[in-house]
């Protein structure tokens, strides 16, 4: 199989960025607000609840990130994170389909290349410039394919 390198969209960085300038003097005011007043515990409580959620958006992002593919070789492939690994290795492609509530139909949330030492590396449709290109080439991978629903 050729090479084939997964364009990440910017769009996922660009809303962690501007939810960050948003959030951030928000929380610092908040905290600012319930220290003046001699510790206050209500807006101290706010402010650490706002700083613990946008931790955790960012977290869930990077991670996301850094599972991802980011090329896939002759070889393997290379997640964003540095790891590579072989096709030989190669143990199974998992779609991972999601419904929503009051909509008709599953949506590809995930599909997951995985690997026999039980690592695997992820392919986010939203993120991927290119998903149809990668979808393609992923499909021809030649190892077993599932769907599961999550």
């Amino acid at each position: 199989m050729n090479g084939l390198e997964v364009r990440t969209s910017k769009v996922t960085f660009v809303c962690a960025v501007l939810l960050a300038l948003i959030l951030v003097p928000l929380i610092l005011g908040t905290l600012r607000q319930g220290m003046s007043r001699g510790f206050a515990v209500g807006p101290l409580l706010l402010g650490l609840a706002m700083l613990a959620l946008c931790g955790a958006i960012f977290w869930l992002v990077r991670r996301g990130h850094l599972k991802s593919v980011k090329c896939f070789t002759a070889d393997g492939l290379t997640r964003n994170d540095g790891l590579r690994f072989a096709w030989a290795d190669l143990s199974c492609v998992v779609d991972q389909l999601h419904s929503k509530r009051g909509m008709t139909g599953d949506f590809l949330w995930r599909t997951e290349i995985q690997f026999k030492d039980g690592e695997s590396a992820w392919l986010i449709p939203g993120k991927i410039a290119n998903f149809r290109e990668v979808n393609d080439y992923v499909a021809r991978l030649p190892c077993e394919h599932k769907t599961v629903r999550v």
